[in-house]
């Protein structure tokens, strides 16, 4: 028997989802809370054995209601929603402080890997220019190589700033360059 295609990934999945059911699943714009049990009535609506398995569409399910936008969605007293956007039971208290909780957890993790991140970019600039200042020794009116999109170009070092370095290309027109662009052979 021929497998089929499936989709694998959680945002092919919530598409497929959004298609098929528009008035539950959006894309854009504000999330409806969804019904409790809604991965069961999915199973039970759409014959997902061959478009869906079950561990992806729980795992897209997952990724969905951890979103920023859906958490934003579960306030006190409105309607959960089913497939079709009927509506359903209604958020307690309980339910909005919990999706608050998430949601403020997930701020305070994106925040603290934006900060890692810039941190080991600030890191690797530093420790890339000075590498490159120990290992290539470049001196004002070296002939090299910049790479300049796909293509190296040849170039004449006019000026080595602190973390620039200017370059003229044989037409005359002058470039800032990054060290690790520079191809020295």
């Amino acid at each position: 028997m021929e497998s089929q295609f499936q989709l694998t990934n959680s945002k092919e999945i919530i598409a497929y989802l959004a298609q098929q059911f528009p008035n539950c699943f959006t894309l854009q714009g504000e999330a409806k809370p969804l019904k409790i049990g809604i991965f069961q009535d999915i199973l039970s609506c759409l014959d997902n054995g061959e478009i869906l398995s079950k561990t992806k569409l729980r795992a897209a399910l997952r990724a969905y209601t951890m979103s920023w936008r859906y958490l934003y969605s579960i306030k006190e007293g409105t309607n959960r929603v089913d497939l079709y956007g009927n509506p359903h039971d209604v958020i307690n208290q309980e339910q909005m402080e919990h999706a608050q909780q998430q949601l403020k957890e997930s701020k305070e993790k994106a925040k603290i890997r934006f900060k890692e991140r810039a941190k080991e970019k600030r890191k690797n600039k530093h420790t890339n220019f000075k590498k490159f200042k120990k290992s290539n020794n470049l001196k004002i009116g070296d002939f090299v190589k910049v790479v300049v999109g796909n293509k190296p170009i040849k170039v004449q070092i006019i000026n080595i700033e602190k973390e620039h370095i200017k370059v003229k290309v044989g037409v005359g027109m002058e470039l800032t360059v990054k060290p690790e662009h520079i191809i020295n052979k």
